[in-house]
């Protein structure tokens, strides 16, 4: 695998010089964290964010990206996108990569029409991600929370209308994020917007997971009784900003798994929501505060109580340059407390972020 890599490298090295219509790219943030605070019960609740090790401390880096964009003429166009990140190791334990992207683009395929295939963003979070404009502080929620895969293999048809203030993304996937196809079930994708003038925008997405069927293992009539598991993702994302002065925006999203949670004598279906919202001011030119409060409700069923939790980011954000920026953050995640009536102590980590590109 890590000579199939370095092969890899060296085609896309030896492309980047040799061909002029194209053009490397490379992206890196990571951080210096320290744990100050934690408590091992978090560790009990599904999806808590802020569950490793009280002390834990050090470097990171959370994302580094190596892009080569081609054009071939004015309507086709193409991208590779290698990512690394520290959960994507190679089987020695050391830094690895894979493949993020990797589609073509046909543009004017019709009036005001697009069409991509490949390895391609889902439209889900794309818009909100934009907007909020941190993503070297952290993820959008919906991805964040791994509620929807950020990519997948497919075929999707971008478009505009009413003089590019309406567009919309129709997308069919795979539903196997950046990993080979291994079933026959399939997801639909798709996304509206409407963006009245330059400071707002407002988009709506809907996504449709088709998937396995399971059998009902407590059916006692014997037939076998098979239960839909498809499961499906509304989100909403609405954004204020004037350039480089303030921004503002909220996310909403409501997902349902069909048949998902076992309440001990049934299989039910149940549904997870949850909100951001974020505020960004900027000081000067250099210099801007964020800061963002995240809900999340993982399971609204009846029996599946005390696991809401709250996350909570702040930041001062330093432009050196305009491709390379310093963050001092704190990310905290308070947590409702357990049937039991304990109280979890709220996760607490302060962290400087280091962020550049070319």
């Amino acid at each position: 695998m890590k000579k199939s890599f370095l092969i890899v490298a060296l085609i896309e090295f030896i492309g980047v010089k040799g061909i002029s219509q194209g053009k490397f790219s490379a992206l890196m943030f990571g951080d210096y964290f320290y744990n100050v605070q934690r408590d091992s019960l978090a560790t009990t609740l599904n999806n808590a964010l802020l569950n490793d090790a009280k002390d834990l401390n050090g470097f990171r880096y959370r994302r580094i990206y190596l892009t080569y964009d081609y054009k071939f003429d004015n309507r086709f166009s193409a991208k590779i996108n290698l990512e690394s990140d520290q959960e994507a190791n190679a089987s020695n334990g050391k830094f690895g990569f894979f493949l993020k992207d990797a589609f073509l683009k046909w543009d004017s395929i019709c009036s005001n029409m697009s069409l991509k295939v490949g390895v391609i963003s889902t439209p889900t979070f794309v818009i909100s991600e934009q907007w909020w404009g941190h993503r070297y502080i952290e993820k959008t929620i919906t991805d964040l929370l791994k509620i929807e895969a950020s990519r997948d293999f497919g075929l999707a048809l971008d478009g505009k209308l009413a003089s590019d203030k309406i567009f919309y993304t129709l997308m069919v996937g795979n539903n196997s994020g950046n990993k080979p196809e291994i079933d026959r079930f399939k997801s639909i994708y798709s996304l509206i917007g409407f963006k009245p003038s330059d400071n707002f925008i407002f988009t709506l997405s809907y996504t449709y997971h088709f998937l396995k069927k399971s059998i009902d293992f407590y059916d006692t009539t014997g037939t076998g009784k098979l239960l839909n598991n498809d499961n499906s993702l509304l989100t909403f994302f609405g954004g204020y900003k004037v350039e480089n002065k303030f921004s503002c925006g909220v996310e909403l999203f409501y997902q349902t798994l069909n048949n998902r949670f076992n309440t001990g004598t049934s299989l039910d279906t149940y549904h997870s929501y949850g909100a951001t919202f974020y505020i960004d001011y900027y000081l000067n030119d250099k210099f801007s505060l964020t800061g963002r409060v995240d809900y999340y409700e993982p399971n609204d069923h009846s029996k599946a109580t005390n696991d809401k939790r709250i996350y909570y980011i702040f930041s001062g954000n330093y432009m050196l340059n305009k491709n390379i920026i310093i963050s001092p953050n704190v990310l905290m995640e308070s947590y409702d407390k357990l049937a039991s009536g304990k109280t979890i102590k709220t996760g607490i980590t302060p962290r400087i972020t280091f962020y550049w590109k070319y």
